[in-house]
């Protein structure tokens, strides 16, 4: 047996899109190297018994499974009955939860308390096991565990619609299937903050439901940082100070985060995308462009021969399907914003901006809803509540191209 003293990594079955290594790698400098190893469910017995690594986090479906290879559990996993870090000495294989802590460092990053409190947490595994104790542990009045087949499932939900926090611990809504969600928020009037453990999205629908409602969330990419870094203190035996978890944080969304550009026709969404993306080094996707490509014809084609619903469905899938990637620069067309499903999909992983232009100067040449002033004037009034809503920034584009660029760019950099 040879440990490789310098090695941690993250065991699962499934990781192609895990944040991991990245996140440790931010953390920590460089300190280590971390990798992704990937574990059929009939070789996990074998592989611990290898003991190749000085260190492991554990990731679904492994958290439970791993405890019967292990020489020890500190008590918070041994309460909690579920282990996501692990340690190799000589004595043998030591399990930890480290998630525990994360998920509280995420809650007091939203601003949520459970004291007091009735809480509905979505899922059974052993992300819920943890979240469970956590809550419990702080005081929550009640923990109500909703599964498919237990006691409190879906279909009578109705019976606790007086919960006032909701935590996901499920995969639904992670990427791929990032429109998917379990409950809808409206379905709980008394509902005041919600979690989501999920990351990738960096926000599920469920998250972007809570901010509509005004109401207090935290996501994902918090809880995988702060537990990551307590991991970390493990692995190199230190106690960094916590103040390293949002600055991790934030520079992974501005790595994740995608940049869109919302506006009227004409405003100038892909001119100064694609000179954003080129000066960052992004990829530019412009939907319009996109459709043009998928479909083998000019949009005006498309509006003229099909008609706007067909152009509206191609733009809604090649939203859907760009929405869900990460680091881009998009721009869109004028009327994406008008369907909902496009909003939330451009606001996942987005950071949204609003690029505004006086009428006068908006260029219609060419553009499928080339209007007369007076009605160009009025679709700008009616879409205007859809720009606002869905924008997390306004720029006005009524000056030279590298001013717009400046005014941007500024504003990428706020936190």
């Amino acid at each position: 047996m040879s440990i490789k003293t310098h090695m941690f990594g993250l065991i699962g079955e499934k990781l192609g899109h895990s944040y991991s290594a990245l996140i440790h790698q931010l953390l920590t400098n460089n300190a280590y190297h971390y990798e992704l190893i990937e574990i059929p469910r009939d070789s996990l017995e074998s592989f611990l018994k290898e003991r190749l690594y000085k260190g492991l986090n554990v990731t679904i479906p492994y958290k439970k499974a791993v405890i019967p290879y292990l020489s020890g559990i500190s008590p918070e996993a041994e309460k909690i009955g579920s282990v996501n870090t692990i340690l190799s000495a000589s004595e043998g294989l030591f399990g930890y939860n480290t998630d525990y802590a994360g998920f509280l460092y995420m809650a007091r990053h939203a601003g949520i308390e459970f004291s007091g409190k009735k809480v509905l947490i979505l899922g059974t595994g052993g992300t819920s096991a943890t979240v469970c104790a956590a809550v419990k542990d702080q005081g929550a009045r009640d923990v109500i565990v909703v599964s498919r087949s237990g006691e409190v499932t879906y279909q009578n939900l109705y019976l606790h619609s007086d919960s006032q926090i909701v935590i996901n611990t499920t995969p639904v809504g992670m990427y791929p299937n990032n429109a998917e969600t379990l409950i809808d928020l409206e379905s709980l009037p008394d509902c005041e903050g919600v979690l989501d453990v999920i990351y990738n999205p960096l926000c599920t629908n469920l998250i972007l439901q809570a901010r509509e409602r005004k109401i207090a969330y935290g996501s994902g990419l918090v809880m995988l940082t702060a537990q990551a870094k307590y991991a970390s203190d493990l692995f190199l035996d230190r106690t960094a100070d916590d103040s390293i978890i949002d600055s991790t944080v934030e520079q992974m969304i501005r790595r994740m985060q995608n940049i869109v550009f919302i506006g009227m026709p004409g405003s100038g969404k892909s001119t100064i995308g694609k000179k954003i993306a080129d000066r960052m080094g992004r990829i530019f996707v412009d939907t319009d462009i996109e459709i043009v490509k998928q479909s083998g014809k000019e949009i005006s084609r498309i509006f003229s021969e099909d008609g706007e619903a067909v152009f509206r469905k191609a733009e809604r899938d090649v939203i859907q399907e760009n929405g869900k990637k990460n680091g881009l620069v998009i721009s869109t067309g004028g009327g994406a914003i008008l369907d909902k499903s496009n909003r939330m999909a451009l606001r996942q992983n987005g950071k949204v901006i609003f690029l505004e232009r006086s009428l006068e100067a908006l260029s219609m040449d060419g553009r499928p809803l080339s209007l007369n002033p007076t009605v160009l004037s009025q679709l700008y009034q009616y879409r205007l509540p859809f720009y606002e809503d869905c924008c997390d920034e306004r720029v006005i584009n009524d000056h030279s191209i590298e001013s717009t660029i400046q005014q941007i760019m500024q504003k990428l950099e706020k936190k």
